[in-house]
């Protein structure tokens, strides 16, 4: 896999989160994480983000809804 960027990463770290990557992706992006102070508090903020959002819901959502919160999550990162 490619090196990553810092906007490839804070892009990618939902997915790195959830595991949902190959172990090479994640391996790249733990090592960048390791390394950039910006990467690594976009990260914490992640985590928090979902302990919140795990405490606060019952139920997982439907993985259509997942799938459109994610999409507009990264419309959003798009435009910043």
């Amino acid at each position: 896999m490619k090196q990553l960027d810092c906007e490839d990463v804070k892009r990618n770290v939902h997915e790195y989160l959830h595991s949902a990557m190959v172990e090479s992706e994640i391996e790249v992006i733990t090592a960048h994480i390791a390394n950039c102070d910006s990467c690594e508090q976009h990260y914490d903020i992640e985590v928090v983000f979902n302990q919140v959002i795990q405490r606060s819901c019952d139920e997982a959502p439907t993985e259509e809804l997942a799938e459109r919160v994610i999409r507009r999550l990264r419309e959003a990162q798009d435009h910043d």
